[in-house]
């Protein structure tokens, strides 16, 4: 019997997904200060210049390849710590592993002790993403269509403020500009300081950017650093600012969030970038939160993010992907329907300074991010060394 030319391309791209090399290139820094090109409101309500060389992961980072036969799947970047557990515990059980075989990963052999913890999820979410764009570009598909197809070629984008100043006096303005700009809505810091200053203090800080925001969606970050009983005073005041949702009030392992949830004020409470282990995961997901943050780059990767994502929507929440993986959580949200999956978070102070390690960045239009590359989970990273800091072959 003869082959059909679909089983024909399904053995082709089968046979150059077995992964004969793993290789690790490092990558430029991620530059200091602001992006190029920032607009004038957002450059000038800047309260917050973003990290860079100052964070060890942004300042030695690496480009992870998985080589098969012929194509390679690539995932960058990753932190010194994250390349090294992939080098000392997952590399050489990669050999030999069809990339085109998800289910098969998690059953590969170890060859280290890392088995839990934020980096050691990070490692392995750094594979799991590689062998997914090593399967897509194998096979010259998208990997929305690995996933199960693509339902929505381009997705909505909210703006992440986080690095402005909610207090400056351009604040307001930048406010204004988001909404112009198209995004779907606007996520602003509360600022430790600014949660000790007391609800009246977070009211008449926020209150003005809510009005400039118009009828644009407004939401807050908390960035973990409210005690329970700043978090239940603060309540009554984001529900009279009309927030859509309020990220991370407590600390992501807080045991406080049950008691938060059923304080109710009707305020979405949201969370679930910082739960890389899945059984934390679950625990959000069952007794905490309203709306689901996953990020496929700390969570597992791509297969269990589009897991947490649907057991999200069977409970009734949507879920907003976290952005520090765009390209994953876009090629996440392309397999999914706005209602699953609204929008994707666009950090506008810091996403540009991370789009810098690709050769081809992705660019917000009107609000809007195409759901990702033709092949492949996002575009190829820019290396600068003639040699691989460390390779693990068959």
């Amino acid at each position: 019997m003869t082959a059909s030319p679909l089983s024909a391309t399904r053995a082709a791209a089968a046979a150059g997904t077995v992964i004969r090399t793993v290789r690790a290139w490092q990558l430029p820094p991620q530059p200091a200060g602001l992006p190029h090109g920032l607009p004038e409101p957002l450059a000038a309500a800047a309260g917050v210049r973003p990290a860079g060389p100052a964070r060890a992961e942004h300042r030695t980072r690496f480009a992870i390849e998985l080589v098969g036969d012929g194509v390679s799947g690539w995932q960058a970047p990753v932190g010194e710590t994250v390349a090294q557990i992939v080098a000392d515990d997952l590399a050489a059980g990669l050999i030999g592993h069809d990339a085109a075989e998800p289910r098969r990963l998690a059953y590969r052999r170890q060859t280290g002790r890392h088995r839990s913890g934020a980096h050691a999820r990070q490692a392995a979410s750094a594979v799991e993403l590689a062998c997914w764009d090593l399967a897509s570009r194998a096979a010259g598909v998208s990997v929305t269509s690995l996933l199960g197809g693509t339902i929505r070629p381009s997705v909505p984008a909210y703006a992440s403020a986080l690095g402005l100043d909610p207090a400056h006096p351009a604040a307001r303005e930048a406010a204004a500009w988001i909404t112009g700009a198209g995004f779907w809505g606007q996520k602003w810091p509360l600022p430790q300081q600014l949660i000790l200053a007391g609800p009246k203090a977070v009211a008449r800080t926020l209150g003005p950017l809510r009005e400039a925001a118009g009828e644009g969606r407004f939401m807050v970050d908390a960035l973990g650093c409210c005690r329970l009983d700043d978090a239940m005073r603060l309540l009554p005041v984001l529900a009279d600012l009309e927030v859509a949702f309020a990220e991370e009030l407590l600390p992501p392992g807080s045991w406080g969030w049950h008691r938060l949830r059923a304080v109710g004020a009707g305020v979405a409470l949201a969370a679930g970038e910082h739960a890389v282990d899945a059984t934390e995961q679950i625990r959000l997901l069952t007794e905490s939160v309203d709306v689901w943050q996953v990020d496929p780059g700390w969570s597992g990767g791509l297969a269990r993010s589009l897991h947490t994502t649907e057991v999200a929507a069977d409970l009734g929440m949507a879920t907003f992907p976290h952005g520090d993986r765009l390209w994953a959580a876009l090629a996440l949200a392309g397999a999914c329907c706005r209602d699953k999956i609204p929008a994707v978070e666009w950090h506008l102070t810091l996403e540009p300074l991370r789009q810098q390690v690709f050769t081809e960045p992705a660019v917000v239009q009107a609000g809007m991010l195409a759901s990702g590359p033709a092949s492949g989970l996002a575009p190829l990273p820019v290396t600068t060394t003639p040699l691989p800091a460390w390779t693990v072959a068959s």
